[in-house]
């Protein structure tokens, strides 16, 4: 079975094909590792997506909001997609 965060990579990496993902390493197995950054080269700004199982929802965050309260809930693979491929957009012609 396809995860979601798998179909949403393909997703952006088909808009931005050198876009970075990394996911967060953790150091102890029991924690949470439900967290990937989605990166364009030479920009230091990112944008991240969280959801523990790697399902919709996901809590989509940037660099740019002010505080996590600002964070967005994409429910599906098409919302997610979206919401990063704008982002990185935004970052692409600063």
């Amino acid at each position: 079975m396809t995860r979601d965060i798998d179909q949403i990579i393909i997703g952006v990496r088909r808009r931005f094909p050198n876009v970075a993902v990394d996911q967060l390493k953790v150091s102890h197995p029991g924690d949470d590792d439900g967290l990937w950054f989605f990166a364009l080269p030479g920009i230091r700004k990112d944008i991240q997506i969280e959801s523990p199982s790697g399902m919709c929802p996901f809590i989509v965050e940037h660099d740019d909001m002010k505080s996590s309260s600002e964070a967005l809930q994409a429910s599906s693979i098409e919302e997610v997609i979206d919401a990063v491929s704008s982002y990185l957009q935004t970052l692409a012609t600063q």
